[in-house]
């Protein structure tokens, strides 16, 4: 699994009945501006969209730390693999801070 900077513009929801199962669906499609880092290209910035997953669904517009992971497509992407959102965590969250009563080491 991979993390990430993602930054999320906007979402736009489609929803309708399958043709192919006739069964209802919700596509939530977040548009995007992903930070890479690489070893090999150093910083990179790619603008795109990517679905949420309906674990995701009640995200909004921000700066997150996404977790991505390879699962193999749907629809147009059948066969293939593709990036999946496994994890958004607002970017820059503050770290939780030590229980009061646990002190810090006393230096002599």
């Amino acid at each position: 699994m991979s993390k990430q900077k993602l930054t999320i513009l906007s979402i736009n929801t489609r929803s309708g009945v399958s043709q192919k199962t006739g069964r209802p669906y919700t596509i939530r499609e977040a548009q995007c501006i992903l930070e890479q880092q690489s070893a090999e290209a150093g910083s990179n910035i790619v603008v795109g969209v990517i679905n949420l997953p309906d674990a995701l669904s009640e995200r909004q517009p921000g700066e997150y730390l996404a977790e991505f992971a390879l699962a193999q497509g749907n629809g147009n992407d059948s066969g293939k693999l593709v990036p999946r959102i496994v994890s958004l965590v607002p970017f820059g969250q503050p770290k939780a801070k030590a229980a009061l009563g646990a002190a810090a080491p006393q230096q002599q």
